[in-house]
């Protein structure tokens, strides 16, 4: 079962993502001198013709709703049921005849490495996030703002992740580790099911996550060079896994 919950959206490229893609927003509030630019007019367009209630305010007053921007010009209000259980996530997942393809956030701290990580998630086609549910909640007003609005787009897991692994390798899930000490990623292979975990800015991988990997991974880099953001990983891995599944 989804789990709901209120939340506040301060960015207009992803309200505009989020309607166009079809889901509900309480209400939107525009600030009164913001009606001239084009993000914002085709906002006021397809709420309109979804009948989601709009309201004009000063700017003064949209001011003060902010909590993560500090210039954004339209606010959306809607209900969020982003966050999954896992066992019922795969069964959507199969039934929707989809590869399952899973990111595994280990300890991951800083709320612009999460967006982008959200982000380029879901321009790869992954189907799942999995967090530690002592972590707290990822999907903040800032985390949608920086994300575009992924962060509400792509399917949450909040659990303890040994169980979550348990349960991946249950269902013939590969899960990948990145460690300096792996194979080269671009030799591994990384097609059909599939999982990565990422490790802590700081620290990487836990040991005891490490050590449930199938098999440890690295990205190969200059010497001096001890690691990338965690992001800039994300990424490669992700589109590598891309390119071999299309390839």
């Amino acid at each position: 079962m989804k789990r709901e919950k209120f939340i506040q959206i301060e960015s207009k490229n992803a309200i505009l993502e989020l309607l166009k893609e079809g889901r509900e927003f309480q209400s939107i509030y525009i600030a009164a001198s913001a009606f001239k630019d084009d993000k914002t007019k085709e906002i006021v367009k397809l709420a309109g013709q979804r009948k989601i209630p709009m309201f004009r305010v000063p700017k003064k007053t949209l001011m003060r709703r902010l909590k993560a921007s500090r210039s954004e010009s339209v606010v959306g209000m809607m209900y969020s049921t982003n966050v999954w259980n896992l066992e019922e996530l795969l069964e959507s997942i199969y039934r929707e005849r989809k590869i399952p393809f899973f990111l595994v956030l280990d300890g991951i701290k800083y709320t612009q490495n999460i967006a982008a990580i959200m982000r380029t998630a879901f321009a790869t086609g992954v189907n799942g996030i999995i967090i530690d549910n002592r972590d707290g909640n990822v999907v903040t007003d800032e985390t949608i703002r920086v994300s575009m609005g992924a962060a509400e787009r792509i399917p949450l897991v909040e659990m303890n992740l040994f169980t979550a692994m348990k349960i991946l390798k249950k269902e013939d899930i590969k899960v990948f580790g990145i460690h300096m000490e792996g194979e080269v990623y671009y030799n591994a292979d990384l097609t059909g099911p599939c999982a990565f975990i990422l490790g802590a800015e700081d620290t990487g991988i836990s040991t005891g996550m490490l050590e449930r990997a199938d098999k440890r991974i690295s990205i190969p880099m200059r010497e001096g060079i001890g690691s990338l953001n965690v992001s800039v990983s994300a990424g490669v891995l992700m589109y590598e896994k891309l390119r071999q599944e299309v390839s």
